[in-house]
């Protein structure tokens, strides 16, 4: 993203480009993205360079990720959809709703095949596995250890996430352009995965806390159009066995 003279080499004869890169120069999505102009030299108009690297190519179709961070003060009287209001509240929600509106200009007004992507919280097997969401929760369960659940979040699996933008990247040309979808499959709580952790390992565990639900559930009626379909349960009861067979 800092270096635009590679971006043309990088899409030659590209059929599509996918964009998830980030520049961030501490950890995490919130106070992580050091000097803010650097920051959105980098993350935004480097982004918009490889949009026009992208065009000036010919590459036909561009997908945008997004995050669900566009949406932070969300609204109670209406639906949490792709026409909400964005209102993020760090500059890493801030400067990927920037970009979801350059998708719209490039896609509405200019007439370019782009669109962005809104995945939630990802989880699955990450490598090593032990930096993978809940490893260390799965393996304490599975320990037969006293565990305290608190705490949950908007999540979709990484295998969901491929599927989404493979999806994006077929679908007719006038039912994405310009567009967002929000990637959200369901809201998993720590009390979900220590009780599935529980049931399938046998586990004598004695689990502290409650079931929590989200104030807000995103819509994804818009990607489910398109015929797409998310993992739901089985999908984490899967990932949980993995963790299972890891610890």
């Amino acid at each position: 993203l800092g270096r635009p003279a590679t971006n043309a080499p990088l899409v030659a004869e590209c059929d599509a480009v996918v964009h998830s890169a980030l520049y961030r120069p501490g950890a995490g999505f919130r106070g992580a993205e050091g000097a803010i102009d650097r920051f959105v030299e980098l993350n935004v108009v480097g982004t918009l360079r490889l949009i026009e690297a992208a065009r000036a190519a010919g590459v036909p179709r561009f997908v945008f990720i997004s995050t669900c961070a566009v949406h932070e003060r969300i609204l109670d009287d209406r639906p949490l959809d792709e026409a909400h209001p964005l209102w993020p509240r760090s500059h890493y929600g801030a400067h990927k709703a920037a970009i979801e509106k350059f998708v719209h200009s490039y896609g509405l007004g200019a007439g370019y095949t782009i669109c962005a992507l809104r995945p939630t919280g990802i989880y699955g097997l990450a490598h090593p596995v032990s930096d993978s969401k809940w490893f260390d929760l799965v393996r304490r369960v599975k320990a037969g250890e006293r565990v305290t659940v608190e705490r949950g979040g908007k999540e979709v699996h990484a295998a969901d996430v491929a599927r989404a933008v493979r999806l994006l990247l077929d679908a007719p040309a006038e039912r994405i352009t310009g567009e967002a979808f929000n990637c959200y499959d369901r809201y998993v709580s720590e009390y979900d995965i220590a009780t599935i952790t529980k049931e399938l390992s046998g586990s004598s565990a004695e689990i502290v806390g409650e079931q929590r639900r989200p104030q807000h559930e995103i819509e994804t009626g818009k990607l489910r159009s398109l015929g797409f379909e998310f993992g739901g349960e089985p999908l984490l009861r899967a990932t949980v066995r993995e963790l299972l067979d890891a610890v």
